[in-house]
């Protein structure tokens, strides 16, 4: 009707939806007056003239009709002289794309063992046994209820884009330019089939077959930022996702929800799935990677009962074949429980850690019931020297530590000891230092305390180079306030030191009371790690009390991480806040730096159980690469000892010659071969080529991908027999979390300025995305002396009263 209307008042205006206004002007109405006046001469020489002409011809009725018409057609054409025109207010609306976007992750395979009948009726309304605009207020047959309660997410999915009650993607195809996308851990676009014939319609549904989930993490964030960059500029009516919520990787979904928001893109979220499926998620399993035979170690196991509140299972701690621990638990909410499974090795090799509980059959996914590290079992003690000036309060706590730890075998010298001390029988005393480099390198660990450098002969300072540097061995300082850093300014110590002296380093004063800081090195730090959980851990650090005194340093050096650093502003320099606790590579070992001797202050309190796992795994973690032997020329390192499959391995090798010289060449040939689980061989060698990292000689880094699951065995060709393994396992993440995420899928929503959707509200969607979009207000004018509608006009008056007067027989 609204076309017809401005059709016959000669306008032609595209998708214009309705008139919402209509005005009539004169654009010469300044003639007004003229032309009224004009017109009513001409009214009266009408009259006159079918008065004078007819006479007695026509009757009295007959001649004033005539007269009528004469005189509207006088003023049909001279009102064309004021122009009149017809202002019509025209409400239209731009067609424009209506993003759709699918999950297909592999969570969307999830069957969800539906117990609550509303999500029974939810899947009901998406099959369409159930009317999609009735609600959940309807019945549904216990036959059919049964048939629906493990219908997988994807199948969910479909049927509701296929329902013809509902009738979604028909109704974008006629609202909308619809773009179709697919995403799990990156985007993916989808096109309808082109139709066979010309004027065929594509068919809208095509797509809906493509969907196969299978992609093994999610990146609702990602994916959403990348779609609206593509879009950018387009009239956009907004993005239909369809979703789990399942966001495992990329970035935050709520942030990608806020520029789509800034970028006038609302989103329609249809959130699949159930909100509380029963399933037990068995999480992180936290132990150390080496650990000693016959000697607890401590291991704790994260675990969730996700809608299991009051039901009960059994966590069993596998070593290969054998229950080595057990635990009966009872889920009290869906919150994280942390289980500690603590046992003692009895046999030395590589061995298969794994945590596990038996899957219920109510359990939405059933592999993500386990989890498994490597472990390696061993027979040895980590042999470790301290050389103190003093007994002071920091060696005697800390030399109580290493005495009573199985896995250390402890040697103490002490300058400024009673000789008689050395002399007893098992004693853990040193008469001297060890009289050739032979016996120094017997040692894995050697903490130097708080001693003058002049202590030590020019060669044992030497020896202590040359172990550290060329044997791998590890050197702690452990800072005090007379020698320790300050004297070892110009030696060998001062270039093994992860930080610089200065100035103020040769004049050291007492400090007001500070707390200690973990940076972001400290906080993923193993050596730092007092709980599994990086918030547990940074609270326990937190709450340890203040020390009295910090060796002032100037900086770290390049090559050092800082693990620590001094809270006091006072002290912080243009390189920032100051360390107390530094690590660094030196030659093929390690150099830990403790600039501070009050850490025997954090025994107080709860720090009475810290204070000996502190510094017991410090002294393992430090004395272990030099315990496990290996070559001494090659050494090889990996961020971390599990992977999965599709993630960066970042491998560096420090390489020295047959003298010990570093190796000098551009790049160097390594290579991994990967042994799968089950299988009888290992796979082909697979090449890497490492390159020389600048201003480190000897320091050698490649990268690759783990495609493959299984353990990586890596080396590098001129050393084939030092080899570093790894394991790569296929991601989890989908089975990480199987709840459908409806928080998460509101806020989205509701922060777009769009909606959120379940299957009893889907028929609302199109409505709800129509009301959103921006209408276009207009004005056109519609010249009617010219249009059809007037000469149709002029020509019905002219016409009937030319064939009045052929009846009346007039000339």
């Amino acid at each position: 009707m609204t076309e017809f209307l401005l059709r016959i008042s000669g306008v032609t205006v595209e998708n214009a939806a309705q008139i919402s206004g209509v005005q009539f002007a004169l654009r010469n109405g300044w003639a007004l007056g003229w032309i009224t006046l004009l017109a009513a001469l001409l009214a009266a020489m009408t009259w006159w003239s079918y008065r004078r002409d007819a006479g007695d011809a026509v009757s009295p009725a007959m001649r004033r009709v005539l007269t009528t018409l004469r005189v509207l057609l006088f003023i049909l054409l001279l009102l064309m002289l004021l122009r009149p025109v017809l202002v019509f207010t025209i409400e239209g609306s731009i067609r424009r794309t209506l993003l759709t976007l699918v999950d297909t992750s592999a969570s969307m395979n999830i069957q969800d063992p539906r117990y609550d009948a509303a999500d029974v009726k939810r899947v009901a309304i998406a099959k369409g046994l159930l009317d999609g605009k009735k609600g959940l207020d309807q019945n549904l047959d216990a036959a059919k209820s049964a048939e629906l309660k493990l219908t997988p997410r994807v199948e969910v999915l479909k049927a509701a884009l296929k329902n013809e009650q509902i009738g979604l993607l028909e109704k974008f195809a006629k609202n909308f330019d619809v773009s179709s996308y697919t995403f799990g851990a990156s985007l993916t676009e989808l096109n309808a089939d082109a139709p066979a014939e010309p004027d065929a319609k594509p068919d809208v549904q095509s797509w809906v077959e493509k969907l196969t989930p299978k992609s093994q993490s999610t990146a609702i964030g990602d994916s959403l930022r990348d779609l609206i960059t593509r879009k950018r500029g387009q009239p956009l009516a907004g993005v239909f996702l369809a979703t789990d919520g399942a966001n495992n990787t990329g970035s935050q979904a709520l942030e990608a929800a806020r520029l789509a928001r800034a970028e006038g893109v609302p989103l329609y979220i249809y959130g699949v799935g159930i909100t509380s499926p029963r399933d037990i998620l068995v999480g992180s399993l936290f132990t150390q990677e080496v650990a000693f035979v016959k000697d607890e170690l401590p291991v704790t196991v994260r675990v969730r009962g996700q809608g299991m509140r009051g039901e009960t299972a059994k966590i069993v701690l596998r070593l290969g074949a054998e229950i080595v621990a057990s635990k009966d638990l009872t889920f009290t909410d869906d919150d994280e429980q942390t289980v500690a499974l603590p046992f003692t090795p009895a046999q030395i090799g590589e061995f298969e850690l794994r945590a596990e509980i038996a899957p219920r059959d109510d359990e939405a996914v059933r592999d993500n019931n386990a989890v498994a590290q490597r472990l390696r079992v061993i027979d040895s003690k980590i042999k470790v020297l301290t050389i103190e000036t003093a007994p002071r309060w920091e060696f005697r706590y800390l030399q109580a530590v290493l005495m009573r730890d199985r896995r250390m075998d402890a040697r103490f010298w002490l300058l400024e000891g009673d000789p008689s001390l050395a002399e007893g029988e098992g004693t853990p005393y040193l008469k001297t230092f060890p009289q050739t480099k032979e016996e120094l390198f017997k040692y894995d660990l050697v903490i130097l305390g708080d001693v003058n450098v002049k202590a030590l002969q020019p060669p044992q300072l030497e020896w202590l180079g040359d172990f550290v540097s060329k044997f791998g061995g590890s050197l702690l300082y452990l800072a005090g306030q007379q020698n320790n850093p300050a004297s070892y300014r110009g030696t060998v110590l001062e270039k093994m030191l992860p930080v610089e002296i200065d100035e103020t380093t040769l004049k050291q004063t007492a400090d007001r009371p500070t707390s200690l800081e973990l940076t972001a090195a400290g906080r993923t730090s193993a050596l730092l790690k007092l709980a599994p959980g990086d918030e547990e851990n940074a609270a326990i650090w937190r709450r340890f009390p203040k020390i009295y005194w910090t060796a002032h340093v100037a900086r770290a050096k390049p090559a050092a991480q800082v693990l620590l650093a001094d809270g006091d502003e006072t002290k912080a320099t243009r390189w920032g806040k100051m360390p107390v606790v530094a690590q660094q590579q030196y030659g093929l070992g390690q150099v830990l730096y403790v600039g501070t001797d009050n850490t025997w202050r954090w025994r107080r309190n709860a720090g009475e159980r810290f204070y000996p796992m502190l510094w017991g795994q410090i002294a393992q973690k430090l004395g272990l690469a030099h315990l496990l032997g290996g070559s001494k020329r090659t050494q090889l390192t990996v961020d971390k000892q599990s992977y999965t499959t599709g993630e960066r391995v970042t491998v560096y090798a420090r390489l020295y010659t047959a003298d010990f010289n570093p190796i000098k060449d551009a790049t160097v040939e390594g290579g991994y071969t990967v042994k799968a689980v089950g299988a009888p061989g290992v796979g082909e060698r697979q090449s890497v080529t490492l390159r020389a990292v600048p201003e480190q000689p000897g320091m050698y880094r490649g990268d690759f991908t783990a495609l493959a699951p299984g353990v990586h065995a890596f080396s590098v060709k001129g050393d084939p027999a030092t080899v570093i393994e790894f394991s790569a396992t296929e991601p989890k993440f989908e089975s990480g979390e199987t709840a459908m995420n409806e928080t998460l899928l509101k806020q989205m929503a509701e922060t777009s300025g769009g909606r959120y959707f379940r299957e009893e509200t889907l028929h609302e969607l199109v409505d709800a995305i129509n009301a959103k979009t921006e209408r276009i207000r207009s004005t056109v004018d519609a010249e009617l002396w010219s249009s059809p509608l007037y000469f149709a006009l002029l020509l019905i008056v002219a016409s009937t009263e030319w064939a009045l007067r052929k009846r009346a027989q007039l000339k």
